[in-house]
């Protein structure tokens, strides 16, 4: 049990880290698209607020949406095919995109500026998969 929690947790705050970063990111490049240069001092401190000021929010996001998920593959492990790690990896990405997809349609556009188009999309998603793994690592860890 303690081994789920742990990973559960660190699943959620790698997710929500990385998804900060993603989102920081994109934004610095879609300004430099448009021809405004950002020190990088300026970008480091840009992460760093992010990082305080995003993830805290978008990690409660994550974890609704990785609970439910990750009960789904713990159902789904106990009475269907193993699929190994890969489920959870799986289950991780699926809470994302759903998130991002309901968020987008509840409110009529994207509130995430880095989860805006395709690519973005993808990137935040990929975010759910590897946070979805790591719990899965760290769960089946004895």
């Amino acid at each position: 049990m303690k081994r789920r929690l742990v990973g559960f947790a660190l699943a959620v705050l790698s997710t929500a880290a990385l998804s900060s970063l993603i989102q920081t990111l994109r934004v610095h490049a879609g300004l430099g698209a448009m021809g405004v240069e950002i020190p990088f001092g300026l970008r480091l401190s840009a992460i760093g607020q992010d990082l305080l000021g995003f993830a805290p929010t978008y990690a409660a996001i994550v974890a609704g949406g990785f609970l439910i998920a990750f009960l789904v593959a713990g159902l789904i492990r106990r009475y269907g095919k193993p699929l190994g790690p890969w489920l959870h990896a799986l289950a991780g990405g699926a809470a994302i995109l759903t998130a991002l997809l309901t968020m987008d349609a509840l409110l009529g556009m994207s509130v995430i500026a880095g989860a805006r188009g395709a690519s973005g999309i993808a990137l935040f998603t990929l975010a759910g998969v590897l946070g979805g793994a790591l719990f899965a690592r760290i769960s089946a860890q004895r």
